[in-house]
C-alpha cells in the first residue's frame, strides 16, 4: 500500500485520509507517534469527527468535554470540549464560525502570517492547566511538523489555509461543540 499521505495532493485529500485513520482503514497519520487510531475517549466522536474532516476541515486533535474525575495519580481532571485542524474551503470556515459563535463556542481562528494566540486551557489537574489548544510557536514549523510524510502540493495548500480552533468555554460539557460540527457539514 506504501504512504498513502505522500500522494496527498490537496487539503480534501487531507481531510479523506484523516477520515480513514478515524475509522480504522489506515494505520498512522502524519505527526502522530505510536498511535493506531484515536484515543479510546473519542470514540464517540469518530462520526462526527470523520464527517468533518471529509468536508473540509482536517482536524489535528481534538477531546470530549469531561467532569472533574479523579484520575491515575490521584489529581481531579477535567476538560473542555475542542477540536482544531485546517480548513481551506472558506464556505465551511465560515459556517463553522457562524455555528460556533452562535453556540457559545469560544473561536480562534489563525490565517497564514498571522499573529497566534497564546492558547486556551482544555485539560487542568487539580485546577491547573495541563493541555492548551490554539498554542503554537511558528505557522511553518507546526505544518512540517503535523505534516511530515505529506505530498508537498497538500502542504503547500495547507500553509494557505486558516488554522481553526474551537473549544466550549464550560469545563465538563460535552454536547455542545459536537452538533455545531455536524450542521456546518450539512451546510
Amino acid at each position: 500500500m506504501g504512504n498513502p499521505w505522500k500522494k496527498a495532493a490537496s487539503v480534501a485529500d487531507l481531510g479523506q485520509l484523516t477520515a480513514d485513520w478515524l475509522e480504522g482503514r489506515i494505520p498512522t497519520i502524519p505527526g502522530c507517534v505510536g498511535e493506531e487510531g484515536p484515543d479510546e475517549e473519542t470514540q464517540h466522536l469518530v462520526p462526527v469527527l470523520a464527517a468533518v474532516n471529509r468536508a473540509g476541515y482536517v482536524t489535528t486533535c481534538s477531546q470530549p468535554g469531561h467532569p472533574p474525575v479523579r484520575g491515575y495519580d490521584g489529581r481531579m481532571w477535567q476538560q473542555r470540549a475542542a477540536v482544531e485542524g485546517w480548513v481551506a474551503d472558506h464556505r465551511l470556515l465560515d459556517r463553522l464560525r457562524v455555528g460556533a459563535k452562535r453556540a457559545g463556542i469560544e473561536v480562534i481562528a489563525h490565517r497564514p502570517g498571522g499573529r497566534w494566540h497564546d492558547g486556551i486551557p482544555v485539560t487542568e489537574a487539580d485546577r491547573e492547566p495541563y493541555t492548551w489548544f490554539a498554542r503554537t510557536e511558528r505557522y511553518r514549523r507546526q505544518i512540517a511538523y503535523e505534516w511530515r510524510g505529506v505530498g508537498g502540493r497538500a502542504v503547500r495548500e495547507v500553509r494557505r489555509s486558516t488554522y481553526l480552533t474551537l473549544v466550549d468555554p464550560v469545563w465538563g460539557r460535552d454536547d455542545r461543540l459536537w452538533p455545531v460540527l455536524a450542521q456546518a457539514v450539512r451546510g
